[in-house]
């Protein structure tokens, strides 16, 4: 408890007293629905921040939290199994840049701004199955994680933008990999004013 303590006072300390209004101008919040395929398919919400560098790049960080309640009701109506249910959980630590392009081409919405992303982090797992008469197991796992994608923003305002990513999502569990389809539809709001990228 000591080590986190000095931990957090030489984080304070190291820190400038006045904040630059540069920063806050360069922030961004987000937040919407998200998608996770693997485990029956995870829905849930995802939260994320950005600071931009410049009207091209900025670096992201998104956390994901998606669930899926399941009832195998197929095995419900045998005597010897019984009703059985799966819960899985998953959340999403993710943090990496974020790339826009040159939107002046596209014809159907001029305030359509492209973007690519690459993502790492981590990952956790929990999953429970339950069976009547049985009992309940349980299996949890952390692992690594990397995501490769893209998506669009659609400016609502100079502020405002809708957003809609989807990308390829690598996770390591029980020392094996999984491919998983990650969607996102959200909104986002930039303290600065959002310019069209030229």
């Amino acid at each position: 408890m000591k080590s986190i303590r000095t931990i957090l006072l030489s984080l304070i300390v190291a820190l400038p007293l006045h904040l630059n209004a540069q920063m806050f101008h360069n922030l961004e919040f987000s937040g919407g629905w998200a998608h996770v395929s693997g485990n029956n398919g995870l829905d849930g919400f995802t939260g994320g921040a950005a600071l931009w560098f410049n009207n091209r790049v900025s670096i992201a960080f998104d956390f994901d939290h998606a669930r899926d309640d399941n009832a195998l009701t197929t095995f419900a109506l045998q005597s010897n199994t019984g009703l059985i249910t799966v819960k899985n959980r998953m959340e999403d630590y993710l943090i990496g840049p974020r790339f826009f392009f040159h939107s002046k081409n596209v014809q159907v919405l001029h305030t359509l701004h492209p973007f690519a992303e690459f993502q790492f982090g981590a990952s956790h797992l929990n999953s429970v199955v339950t069976q009547v008469g049985v009992g309940t197991q349980t299996a949890a796992d952390n692992a690594g994680t990397w995501l490769l994608g893209g998506g669009g923003d659609i400016l609502l305002s100079p502020h405002w933008a809708g957003r809609i990513n989807v990308g390829l999502q690598r996770t390591h569990f029980a020392d094996s990999a999984q491919s998983r389809l990650r969607m996102v539809m959200g909104v986002a709001y930039t303290f600065g004013s959002r310019k069209v990228v030229k």
